[in-house]
């Protein structure tokens, strides 16, 4: 397993415990306890059940900032980028090379499919 998966598999480990007892259980805390209370009866739930919620999107913002410095911290990238696999090739063309440059459309059979095939653009000593 490489590092960066047994990374991620830690954040999940740690962040999806965080998400039930913080975000969960704050929501539910003010549910559970106003009606501990007796503050939350049926002609009370349209003032806690949104109480309840507004809370609980407090606690879901935070947690999803302490998701964000924890990923930052430990440099935990999702898709990491694998710059050695591909590399960049750069083509110079002279002066020389651009008198083959076409600007009138030309048609070509293509010696691989035998199809017919019309060049509308600039294409690299595609002019006969």
């Amino acid at each position: 397993m490489s590092k960066q998966t047994e990374k991620i598999l830690h954040l999940l480990h740690i962040f999806t415990a965080d998400l039930i007892l913080q975000v969960f259980g704050g929501a539910g805390a003010i549910w559970g306890f106003s009606e501990v209370l007796g503050l939350r009866t049926p002609e009370t739930v349209w003032f806690w059940r949104p109480t309840a919620q507004f809370i609980g999107a407090v606690f879901f913002a935070r947690w999803i900032l302490q998701l964000d410095a924890h990923i930052k911290k430990e440099n935990i990238e999702f898709f990491p980028q694998q710059s050695n696999r591909f590399q960049q090739l750069e083509v110079a063309i002279d002066h020389e090379e651009q008198t083959g440059l076409c600007e009138t459309p030309t048609h070509v059979i293509s010696p691989v499919t035998g199809i017919a095939m019309q060049n509308t653009g600039k294409d690299y000593k595609a002019c006969k």
